[in-house]
């Protein structure tokens, strides 16, 4: 069972979450390639963002700039309150490949990494993307990375707080 001292303790990764996902789908629905990027957040709630373009004559290579995302969130966990990346992606699910804005957070503090989807197509009737509800997957993991079997979040607390930092930040 859930408390209000576990929402409270996530609130700072879902509120993160949810800004940078507000800027990924802007990028998005401008009509821009949306590169993998990072956000490092401190005690102090200083952003240290990141972008992660890796190219090879002139042309961006997409698995070697998910590398350096995925990198760099291990070696920046240590030392940040929160550390995220996006890039946009696709999930696997019943219904086949789906395309989804994906990401990864991470607390070694909290000890809480959270890998969120927040699937897309293409709107049928007007130009544009139609984004579905995010979904979530929580891990624990120790202070020094390791998995731990159990973790306590409050979900809808979690998807709350994600939801509100998204509108906040999201074009209007």
């Amino acid at each position: 069972m859930s408390t209000g001292a576990e929402s409270t303790r996530n609130e700072p990764i879902a509120a993160l979450a949810g800004e940078a996902f507000a800027k990924a789908v802007t990028t998005l629905a401008r009509g821009r390639m949306l590169t993998p990027f990072g956000v490092a957040r401190s005690d102090d709630g200083v952003d240290q963002p990141q972008q992660f373009v890796v190219s090879e004559a002139g042309r961006i290579d997409v698995a070697e700039s998910v590398e350096a995302a995925l990198q760099w969130l291990e070696d920046e966990a240590p030392n940040a309150d929160v550390c995220l990346i996006i890039l946009d992606g696709y999930f696997s699910s019943d219904d086949g490949r789906i395309d989804a804005v994906v990401g990864r957070a991470l607390s070694l503090k909290r000890q809480l990494m959270v890998e969120i989807a927040l699937p897309y197509e293409s709107a049928e009737d007007e130009e544009g993307l139609e984004f579905s509800d995010p979904q979530y997957r929580f891990s624990g993991v120790a202070e020094d990375g390791v998995e731990i079997e159990t973790v306590d979040v409050d979900a809808d607390a979690f998807d709350a707080v994600f939801r509100s930092a998204f509108a906040k930040h999201a074009p209007a």
